[in-house]
């Protein structure tokens, strides 16, 4: 297909697609209300308006398949470069362990005023290792406050960010060796399958509470959904990138009608359809969604672009590290409210909006003063495609990524 006809760009990692920080905002948004908005009453439409807002977990989803598309994009696009692994892991490193050891620190600098009961096993979260021994040990997901109870810390948030980062270490061993597209492609769905049977063999072995403690946050269990969104970063990477990019709108349709049939039928966070081949439909659900936006002439792009999105999204890494850690004190906050309002509706948009725009406030104050200082180290490691000029480049199918 001629150069001149691609929908995709030469690769630029200057540049942002607007419409992801827009999916970002999506995905954050929808991990909130999961966890803050809770409690409405009242009628059909209410109770199904809070039907749906309990399956907003299914924001760490798209984050994650998010996540695979961007760093397979990345990894594929720079295998070839001369300092491949330590300028992907520099990159990374800057983006994600400033706020998170920030956010460590400052707790530990809280822990006289609040005296907060540590456990030594604590310590396995500042290596992105607390998911495996979280699950062995729920309490670990919690630091309790011995004089203020509502200020004690939720941890619990944070399994996901060991997912990806145990997946971060991994994955581009597998691209540097494989280096082939088709052969990648391949690997991923092969891995994908693995993780899938890997969920049936839990649900038929284990009971569904143990099951669903380790299906959803650990990375063999979970590595489908990283892997699809790898998956779709490769094939919009191929020959037939044009035609499957247009059928990302229906294979999106498809998918969450299939994982829409899943919550009404069985319900249950802990069924067996959903730990295991519904994980897999949101994924591919995910994967569509991305898909469909990546070309600003689509409806999707459109709709994902707008600046309000694309600010929370910008600013959705620090939201979600905030939004959480003082969930106990927020839930007084909401129980406060009720007592002085008298109404649980009032209260629980007061608290609502307060955590929202708190916890938002929060993360751009951090990202503006504190983690920009360290991005701008990122010019220090520098791709060699970014230092060939732009009328050099060849064009590909390669997407605009950061």
């Amino acid at each position: 297909m001629a150069a001149s006809s691609t929908v995709f760009r030469p690769l630029d990692f200057r540049t942002r697609l607007p419409s992801l920080d827009g999916i970002r905002a999506l995905a954050v948004t929808m991990v909130f209300l999961d966890h803050f908005g809770g409690g409405s009453h009242g009628g059909l439409i209410l109770r199904a308006l809070d039907e749906i807002r309990k399956r907003g977990w299914a924001g760490v989803d798209i984050f994650f398949v998010l996540s695979g598309f961007l760093i397979t994009g990345i990894l594929y696009d720079t295998r070839n470069d001369s300092h491949f692994f330590s300028r992907f892991y520099a990159r990374r490193s800057l983006r994600i362990f400033p706020v998170f050891y920030l956010v460590a620190v400052v707790l530990l600098a809280l822990t006289p005023v609040f005296q907060y009961q540590w456990h030594w096993l604590h310590l396995t979260f500042l290596v992105y290792l607390g998911n495996l021994f979280g699950n062995r040990d729920f309490s670990l997901y919690t630091v309790v406050s011995g004089n203020h109870p509502a200020a004690s810390i939720f941890l619990g948030h944070l399994w996901s960010l060991c997912v990806e980062e145990q997946f971060y270490l991994l994955w581009p061993l597998a691209v540097w060796a494989i280096r082939d597209r088709v052969r990648l492609l391949w690997t991923a769905a092969t891995l994908s399958l693995l993780a899938l049977l890997l969920r049936v063999a839990m649900c038929l072995h284990f009971a569904p509470e143990i099951a669903e403690r380790w299906i959803i946050r650990t990375l063999p269990f979970r590595m489908d959904t990283l892997l699809i969104g790898a998956i779709l970063a490769l094939l919009l990477r191929g020959p037939a990138a044009i035609s499957f990019q247009r059928a990302c709108r229906w294979i999106c349709l498809a998918a969450s009608s299939s994982v829409l049939a899943i919550f009404i039928l069985s319900p249950n966070y802990a069924s067996p359809w959903l730990l295991t081949v519904g994980l897999t439909l949101i994924a591919i659900a995910a994967a569509g969604l991305i898909g469909s936006t990546v070309h600003s002439g689509t409806l999707e792009f459109r709709l994902f672009s707008p600046r309000l999105l694309r600010t929370l999204g910008k600013y959705s890494y620090g939201f979600y590290l905030f939004h959480v850690l003082y969930g106990f004190a927020w839930i007084k906050f909401f129980v406060f409210l009720t007592h002085k309002t008298h109404s649980l509706a009032l209260a629980g948009l007061i608290s609502l909006t307060t955590n929202f725009f708190v916890t938002f406030a929060a993360s751009k104050l951090s990202y503006d003063l504190f983690e920009v200082r360290f991005l701008r180290f990122k010019t220090r490691f520098v791709y060699d495609s970014e230092s060939i000029p732009k009328k050099d480049l060849v064009p590909d199918h390669a997407l605009i990524l950061n």
